[in-house]
């Protein structure tokens, strides 16, 4: 009779213990679901721009939020239309994605064909040619035109008011702004070259000067 009540506990024991395992295997299992994502949402473009990228991101979905990662996102760096991005998890299951739109800072003639450069230094799609930003000539190098400008937007100037930048073989450029006015700067342009050019432009004494060349080191010589 004792053998049988020892037989009993023993079965019962292991049915507790059966039924703690299945119970924690269970409470893992909706854990792990729960932090499933479900859904990876794109904003800052427009509609249809939105959705295109939504589409390149849906192998995220079904991948659980903890394991995704800045890698997870890094091929958007060579979307030409983006200049920067965020990523924003918000818990259990939902991504979403900030977008800064690339913005037009010249038109370059590339090829034999007026292309776009945007502040990403990568040229841009746009519906159509902006005619608020310069146009440049003389180079077909992206990067170095992207260069100067970025030393251009350091300095006092509004790009805004360039018409045009020329580059040169020896690796100077000019200015024209859209006053019609020259400026010609030595190689090697510097912030101090264009803060000295704005100062001359913006001097009475020069108001009838069309062209100011800033090309000697130390010499001012205008052309009337």
């Amino acid at each position: 009779m004792l053998q049988k009540i020892d037989k009993k506990k023993y079965i019962f024991f292991y049915l507790i213990i059966f039924l703690i395992f299945s119970s924690t295997h269970n409470l893992n299992l909706k854990y792990n679901n729960f932090f499933i994502v479900k859904k990876v949402e794109v904003v800052g473009l427009d509609e249809r721009d939105n959705l295109l990228l939504e589409k390149k991101l849906k192998d995220l979905v079904g991948s659980n939020i903890f394991t995704i990662n800045k890698e997870s996102f890094k091929f958007i760096k060579s979307e030409n239309l983006i200049s920067k991005y965020n990523i924003k998890k918000i818990y259990p299951n939902h991504i979403k994605v900030y977008i800064e739109s690339a913005v037009a800072i010249s038109v370059i003639k590339y090829l034999n064909e007026l292309v776009i450069l945007g502040n990403n230094g990568k040229i841009i799609d746009l519906k159509s040619l902006p005619s608020n930003v310069p146009e440049v000539n003389g180079t077909n190098d992206i990067k170095k035109v992207f260069e100067t400008i970025k030393i251009i937007n350091k300095s006092n100037f509004n790009i805004r008011n360039i018409k045009k930048i020329i580059f040169f073989p020896s690796d100077r450029i000019d200015i024209i702004l859209k006053n019609k006015k020259k400026i010609r700067f030595p190689i090697n342009l510097t912030i101090d070259n264009l803060n000295l050019s704005l100062q001359l432009i913006e001097d009475e004494l020069f108001n009838a000067s069309k062209i100011i060349d800033l090309r000697i080191p130390n010499k001012v010589i205008t052309y009337d």
